[in-house]
């Protein structure tokens, strides 16, 4: 199996102290994707989740995916790093690239995908290791060797938590609170300079002072990476967010639920003049 090529992206930095304040990144220009779903439909077997789903991921922005449960937000973000393939007799139609690449190709090595297209999780899953080890796991399994107490210093840093336990490096990660252990996850997914981040529901277990620190640093970390993130909160999306996807469940004839894309643009135009009224309806709390 061949290793996919990718193009180089901008080490994990660390803005110096006193530096001001991050500039929202919502108010960036739009970029050019980075990634491009073209008629994306995901199958468990011969059942049908997600239907023809097609919209880009622009670089080193934030896009949102929004929808009642059900309506294959998760499995769409899936499908970006092809976790999907590790659910037997899951299946993708259709076309998911990176960089103009096919992540799908029978050549294209999927642990090369993942550790381009990192992925956080709905609840925090620290390993049962030190917070150091923890952030150096990625590292190892990639054979990163050099410099190793340098990359997991500057991934603790990119995810503020640096602050919090510099002093504690040999404490269980499981040790921390809520808030702290997703910031955790989210450092040793930056570890290894990923280029997108996929986040599924990264807030919905944490109270809302934790759930802030975590909207705060993914406008920081938009600066250096491609975010995705699934959320059922419509007021998260609104705020962190430059694009949403909407989705939905349609029925069909014999009364089977798939999952739809019905609408994709800039945030605010989401928010304030959707196109279509399924939006309207959701958004307004009309239903779902």
């Amino acid at each position: 199996m061949n290793q996919m090529t990718f193009p180089d992206h901008r080490p994990l930095t660390t803005a110096p102290q006193g530096a001001g304040l991050v500039p929202d990144p919502r108010q960036a220009p739009a970029a050019a994707p980075v990634m491009n779903l073209t008629d994306v439909s995901v199958f468990y077997g011969s059942y049908e989740a997600v239907r023809n789903t097609t919209m880009p991921v622009h670089t080193h922005q934030i896009t949102a995916m929004i929808g009642p449960s059900g309506c294959g937000k998760s499995t769409v973000l899936r499908s970006l790093n092809r976790m999907n393939d590790l659910i037997p007799g899951a299946r993708v139609a259709g076309g998911v690239t990176y960089h103009g690449q096919d992540i799908y190709e029978r050549d294209v090595d999927p642990i090369q995908v993942r550790r381009r297209i990192g992925m956080v999780f709905q609840k925090p899953n620290p390993f049962p290791k030190s917070i150091f080890d923890n952030v150096a796991y990625g590292l190892k399994v990639n054979q990163i060797r050099d410099d190793v107490a340098g990359r997991v210093e500057q991934a603790l840093r990119g995810a503020a938590l640096w602050d919090e336990v510099k002093d504690k490096l040999k404490t269980s990660g499981l040790a921390l609170s809520g808030g702290q252990q997703q910031r955790l996850c989210i450092a040793r997914t930056i570890a290894v300079q990923p280029d997108v981040i996929l986040m599924d529901e990264p807030c919905s277990a944490l109270d809302p002072i934790a759930t802030s620190k975590v909207e705060d640093l993914m406008h920081e970390l938009a600066g250096q990476f491609t975010i995705v993130i699934v959320t059922h909160n419509m007021q998260q999306a609104a705020r962190v967010s430059h694009h949403t996807a909407f989705f939905t469940a349609e029925v069909d004839a014999n009364g089977v639920r798939h999952g739809r894309l019905v609408e994709f643009s800039e945030t605010g135009r989401i928010f304030t003049n959707p196109v279509d009224k399924r939006t309207e309806d959701y958004i307004t709390g009309r239903f779902g």
